[in-house]
């Protein structure tokens, strides 16, 4: 048990160095990393596979958001964290297209017959189960998005301003080359 709970810590330590070190003292201004961070949040529940990380940095790109705060956040949805991302999407989705939520959900997403059958199933069952699924996971994504950027740029001002007293990080010492 004493090991678990000593990976637990590493971890947790990782992951707090990470926001604080990476994301709250980062030298770019609060509305760019909250941006970076809610992009990260909007592609992470969304259900594509493959392209996140890409759709991140090219989303991120264009609305000239943080692209490094982004990416780390797409890893949140895997293959152990799909069901408990997707389903509530699937299920918003079924609502807004008052179709009935049925088995669909569970019969597509068994493995059986291989990835070639998952692909037949998907195509056969576009309207029933992947069409609420993206429609659901869409609005499910931008609420997400939307509350994490208006939180992000409270917590990244205020944690600023306490440590620095503005808004951006300091410049210190041979930074910029000409204060060495």
């Amino acid at each position: 048990m004493k090991y678990a709970s000593d990976t637990l810590r590493f971890y947790w330590r990782r992951i707090q160095y990470f926001c604080v070190t990476k994301i709250l003292r980062a030298n770019d201004p609060p509305h760019s990393l909250a941006m970076g961070i809610a992009i990260g949040m909007l592609v992470a529940f969304l259900p594509i596979v493959g392209v996140k990380m890409g759709l991140s940095v090219a989303l991120a790109w264009v609305l000239r958001a943080n692209k490094a705060v982004g990416v780390p956040l797409v890893w949140l949805s895997n293959p152990l964290t799909a069901i408990p991302m997707y389903y509530p999407g699937y299920w918003l989705g079924c609502k807004i297209l008052q179709i009935p939520e049925g088995n669909q959900w569970h019969q597509l997403l068994s493995f059986d017959g291989g990835f070639q059958a998952l692909l037949e199933r998907l195509s056969d069952s576009f309207a029933e189960v992947v069409l609420p699924l993206c429609l659901g996971s869409a609005v499910v994504a931008l609420a997400v998005a939307a509350t994490t950027y208006f939180m992000s740029v409270v917590v990244i001002k205020k944690y600023r301003l306490r440590r620095w007293g503005q808004l951006v990080p300091p410049v210190r010492r041979g930074q910029l080359g000409i204060l060495a």
